[in-house]
């Protein structure tokens, strides 16, 4: 079970009368709070055990000799009364047989009361024995709003024992709040709360989506003005710019879900990609498809769950899966292919983007739509899905602006309007090939780059154009009537 309110789902929980509640956290500091106010909402006792303290009465002293695990549920039994019992790490001692008979004992009597065992711990492990008097809650992340409850008293009571200057402009706290999602409030604990404040939060969350392998962190160093063409798209992108502001929200936005970009090889899918994080001021994260799959049963499945968790974990963010089609590469044609593998992997995908409370926005890119399966591109998964055709002469003149730009050449200098002309069917990839290719000629020759020089390299080489002809006219034609031109 998981709620974006768990106080009230564990008060729901309890006077339910589940004896054991397994509850699945990271977050120990955040769940005993939370837990604090379920005991205070059912105007119950809490208890709390730790194998380093034993078992206590909050703010109260332990019970004698009750830091044995087995000894702790047996004092329990001399508690009368309503109460709640936490037991922090309990899930070493279900391996025990004692330990699960005590368990099933307390179980039966706690059906009659407002009493439940809780067992609080970062990793699920139920004996079979006890599957029938356990109800799982998953903790979900934090909200904004109690983020923002958390940053403010953690900024008082920093300020207050640790002589914390803040010197953060108060216009700057949303974004502090929105960053922390997926992380600790302990990063705040430096002398001086400022600017710089916001870059130890992406370095932390750098690290955190580093750690976990499948996904990878990235940061992108340009936004949309450096990509040539694709006008549309650029337009449909900067529409949405703000969507996942608090003022987006309060005037009733929903923020978008994400896009598909499909088409030629080397017209700016990826490139786009990674400039709309840079566009929105959003953390960028790439899927690896090729560290999705593992060669133990269960471990792919894993994978991707815990891929999907950290992306909702650091939201507000932009998700970027390059060449979609090959992460459920059997999924389009029979179950049986590789296990039925692709078919669960696609299903909880699909799950996921249908469901998923966190505002990822999801840039898939495919060279390959056709490998797709059609349920993937049906309308309400993706906001739109946009072609990439090759670039028209008036967006080569733009790459062409742009890629001699970055290469230090006045493009005032070249006649763009015959560089267009002479690079019809060429890619934004080789064009921007053609660049280097001419430069490391001027450079050999000791002359200035020449408009004759590019010419000369784009003649002796074959564009997309003629190569994948056969291959564009079928994109171009599943593209008609069923994606929306980003040219």
């Amino acid at each position: 079970m998981d709620n974006h309110d768990p106080r009230r789902a564990l008060v729901l929980l309890v006077n339910s009368a589940y004896p054991i509640i397994y509850l699945e956290t990271w977050e120990e500091g955040r769940a005993s709070q939370i837990l604090a106010g379920v005991a205070e909402d059912l105007g119950v006792p809490l208890y709390e055990w730790a194998a380093t303290t034993g078992l206590a009465r909050a703010g109260g002293a332990p019970i004698f000799n009750s830091q044995d695990p087995g000894q702790a549920l047996a004092a329990i039994t001399s508690i009368t009364g309503d109460g709640l019992f936490v037991f922090k790490d309990f899930h070493k001692c279900l391996t025990q047989d004692l330990i699960v008979r005590k368990l099933r004992d307390l179980a039966e009597g706690f059906r009659r009361a407002r009493r439940a065992i809780i067992v609080m711990s970062p990793v699920v492990t139920i004996p079979v024995e006890l599957e029938k008097d356990t109800t799982h809650f998953a903790l979900g992340l934090p909200s904004e709003a109690e983020i923002d409850s958390l940053v403010k008293i953690t900024l008082r009571e920093l300020v207050a024992t640790r002589h914390l200057r803040n010197d953060l402009p108060p216009a700057q706290i949303p974004l502090l709040i929105r960053s922390l999602r997926g992380l600790t409030l302990a990063i705040l604990e430096k002398s001086v709360l400022d600017m710089s404040t916001l870059d130890a939060v992406h370095e932390a969350k750098a690290q955190l989506i580093k750690d976990q392998g499948v996904i990878e962190f990235l940061k992108p160093e340009s936004g949309l003005s450096s990509v040539g063409g694709l006008g549309r798209l650029k337009a449909w992108l900067e529409k949405r710019r703000a969507a996942f502001s608090p003022q987006a929200e309060r005037f009733g936005l929903e923020p978008p879900k994400g896009i598909m970009i499909f088409g030629v090889q080397g017209c700016g899918k990826s490139l786009c990609a990674k400039a709309v994080a840079h566009e929105w001021n959003l953390p960028l994260l790439k899927f690896d498809t090729s560290r999705l799959m593992e060669k133990y049963i269960g471990e792919s499945e894993k994978n991707l769950s815990k891929s999907l968790q950290v992306a909702e974990a650091v939201a507000p963010a932009v998700l970027w899966i390059d060449e979609i089609e090959k992460m459920f590469p059997h999924a389009a044609r029979t179950s049986d292919a590789d296990g039925g593998l692709s078919l669960r992997l696609f299903g909880t995908f699909l799950t996921w983007m249908q469901e998923k409370k966190w505002p990822v926005f999801m840039v898939a890119t495919s060279n390959d739509i056709s490998a797709l399966p059609p349920e993937f591109l049906r309308k309400g998964r993706f906001d739109e899905l946009f072609f990439v055709d090759l670039p028209n002469a008036e967006q080569r003149q733009a790459i062409f602006s742009i890629h001699l730009t970055r290469h230090q050449q006045n493009p005032a200098s070249f006649d763009l309007r015959q560089l267009a002309e002479d690079s019809a069917g060429f890619s934004g990839a080789e064009i921007e090939e053609v660049v280097k290719s001419a430069l490391y000629t001027a450079f050999d020759r000791k002359t200035p780059l020449s408009v004759q020089m590019l010419v000369d390299e784009m003649r002796s080489t074959y564009p997309l154009a003629v190569t994948m002809k056969e291959k564009i006219e079928a994109l171009r034609a599943w593209a008609h009537q069923r994606a929306v031109p980003a040219n």
